[in-house]
């Protein structure tokens, strides 16, 4: 990855860019064109729970207000977020997290169909074949998919974009693409992440933006074993880090 400075982790939120380092390069994007929410159905793919609401639970919110259809693709179940945990220990983290995402959809007024495929967390590179013969069923049908981009940071959001642009390259399906990671590691003064191809979906221009902004955090609160202090560990992700997708804009890179 070009852009990441040596003495960062890529996926150490800790250490990495704070949100509004990233201010002036997003108010500098075009915004999308109408329609957006993209017509349904709509894909959404999620490396691991959380990632959805993350990247775009606005959008997701306001295709959920349009009667838009919505899938989501769950393709971890988040096992390996908190690796302290034991077998068992990691086994009741899949159930509290399941239950944390139908609350997060809840709390933020989205109303989508959710395909687990459980894959391995941190290990999805190596299930790239199930990967994509998972997207090409669900995706049949569909009008556009949102997927990480293949260049993010995190070995499992890579390999969901690059299986994202496989199938909907062999589906004619258009791909908009999203940074979750990259904008923790990469150099706002020489990025990596691809502006040139980059829109932004305004809130603050919708009628309906703040009350989308106001949904996204709730759903994100209800993320508890992630944005919380757990076992007397440090939040999987920290208030600092969340602040990246509490902005009044969401980013996507066009395909």
């Amino acid at each position: 990855m070009t852009g990441v400075e040596p003495h960062r982790n890529p996926i150490d939120p800790v250490v990495g860019r704070t949100a509004p380092e990233w201010d002036a390069v997003i108010a500098g994007l075009p915004t999308v064109a109408d329609p957006w929410p993209p017509l349904g159905p709509l894909v959404l793919v999620a490396p691991h729970p959380d990632d959805e609401l993350l990247a775009a639970g606005a959008t997701l919110a306001a295709a959920s207000d349009a009667g838009t259809e919505v899938r989501v693709v769950a393709v971890t179940d988040g096992e390996m977020s908190h690796p302290h945990l034991d077998d068992a220990g990691q086994r009741h983290l899949v159930d509290r997290r399941l239950a944390e995402t139908a609350a997060a959809y809840t709390a933020a007024g989205i109303v989508a169909d959710r395909h687990r495929l459980s894959l391995p967390d941190g290990d999805t590179t190596n299930h790239a074949d199930r990967l994509v013969e998972g997207l090409l069923s669900i995706l049949e049908g569909a009008a556009a998919c949102l997927a990480p981009w293949e260049a993010d940071g995190h070995p499992d959001h890579d390999a969901c974009g690059r299986a994202a642009l496989e199938a909907c390259a062999e589906l004619g399906i258009p791909v908009f693409s999203f940074p979750v990671w990259s904008w923790n590691w990469d150099d706002p003064g020489n990025p990596a992440i691809p502006f040139d191809r980059a829109i932004r979906f305004p809130l603050t221009d919708r009628p309906d933006g703040v009350g989308w902004m106001a949904r996204k955090r709730a759903g994100l609160a209800a993320y508890a074993s992630q944005v919380l202090v757990e076992d007397g560990h440090r939040p999987v992700l920290p208030a600092g880090f969340v602040a990246h997708f509490t902005r009044s804009d969401e980013v996507f890179l066009r395909s």
